[in-house]
């Protein structure tokens, strides 16, 4: 159930949209939520934006005929603070509408995973560990494009904002205490670096089962393929996968051209294609860009280093799993296989700044000294 002592809005005119920026323009700290439909099209479509102060709960109706510049100058103020539950699909929004993320972010699931909950944790769960509060999540799945919304719905979206700021409180007074709030900080700031899905439609193909396994000419095909899908996709706006399923592109990637006079696509006749569609999937196929050295060259320099570097890789998890266990976090949490593979490689990792290296830089150095 919602708090009682907030008044609530809903936002569906002009005037009322101004004046509520009004009012909260001077706040610190602003709980912020999105609800949208992803079902049928290739783009979200945003239905609502919860916002949440000190007193008042609003939801926003994206969906009438409103100015939302001011609430996006509200929303991308650095000066105010936005407390987010696993935000990560939210500023995917904010980014395919303002091709820029907002700062000043305080994720609670990041949060909540420095305190050792599970790295996952729904705000169902947070909330009753945390604050001993019981909210619904039964319209997970609602349809939030429909007008108007049932009291369910409306009570649903409220209860994904209510307690943000009394939550993210809570975590921020255990993080201190545990000298870990710059953790949090730090981490928060990462993801706002860590552009995925709309954000880097380039890199969607590494989404893709088994695709890191094709051989060198196979995924040359795939990434093209994978690529070529993700543009037709946007442009139709329809599901990647209504127009081509992953299974499908893996099949397509593997023909071996040199044994066949003719490629035969009549299969893919009746999915979400033209004649252009088809005749560009058999020239991808037959001739791919081969310009994909970034992947390729890391992926076989990854593997190369692996074989290579097995026992450093084995020592250095054992590190990271003796370090975790003794802060009562997640391993994945203070560090994935992709960080401890990509620190021995010397490519990306979260191993080599932050807060990570302060406390396990010294000895995985140590290791990696020892091992040359």
């Amino acid at each position: 159930m919602r708090e009682k002592k907030k008044a609530f809005k809903f936002i569906d005119s002009q005037k009322s949209l101004d004046q509520l920026v009004f009012e909260l323009e001077h706040e610190k700290t602003l709980g912020i939520d999105t609800e949208f439909v992803r079902t049928r099209t290739y783009f979200p479509k945003l239905c609502l934006i919860q916002i949440a102060s000190t007193n008042t709960m609003s939801c926003i109706d994206c969906l009438a005929d409103l100015d939302m510049s001011k609430l996006w100058s509200l929303i991308y103020s650095h000066d105010i603070e936005k407390i987010l539950h696993s935000g990560s699909q939210d500023l995917e929004i904010f980014y395919m509408i303002n091709k820029t993320l907002p700062s000043n972010m305080f994720d609670t699931q990041i949060a909540a995973s420095l305190l050792g909950y599970p790295t996952q944790i729904g705000i169902k769960n947070l909330l009753m560990e945390e604050l001993s509060i019981s909210i619904s999540k039964s319209e997970t799945r609602s349809d939030w494009s429909k007008r108007p919304l049932d009291k369910k719905q409306i009570i649903y979206a409220i209860d994904d904002i209510a307690y943000l700021l009394r939550l993210g409180a809570s975590l921020k007074k255990k993080l201190k205490a545990k000298k870990r709030l710059h953790w949090s900080n730090e981490d928060c700031e990462g993801m706002l670096k860590l552009k995925t899905g709309l954000m880097d439609q380039s890199n969607v193909w590494k989404k893709i089962p088994g695709i890191k396994k094709l051989k060198l000419h196979e995924s040359y095909v795939a990434i093209n393929l994978a690529n070529w899908r993700e543009t037709t996709a946007a442009k139709k706006n329809i599901p990647r996968k209504w127009l081509l399923e992953d299974s499908d592109l893996m099949k397509l990637s593997t023909i071996n051209i040199n044994s066949l006079k003719t490629i035969d696509l009549n299969w893919l006749i009746g999915k979400n294609f033209n004649d252009q569609d088809i005749d560009t999937i058999e020239k991808l196929i037959k001739n791919p860009e081969k310009n994909i050295t970034t992947h390729h060259n890391s992926r076989k320099k990854g593997r190369n280093y692996y074989e290579k570097n097995n026992k450093l890789i084995q020592k250095i998890t054992k590190e990271v799993v003796k370090k975790s266990s003794e802060l009562g976090i997640a391993q994945e949490v203070l560090a994935t296989k992709k960080d401890v593979i990509g620190l021995v490689i010397e490519d990306e990792s979260r191993l080599t700044s932050g807060w990570r290296k302060s406390i396990l830089g010294g000895k995985l150095q140590q290791l990696i000294t020892s091992s040359q």
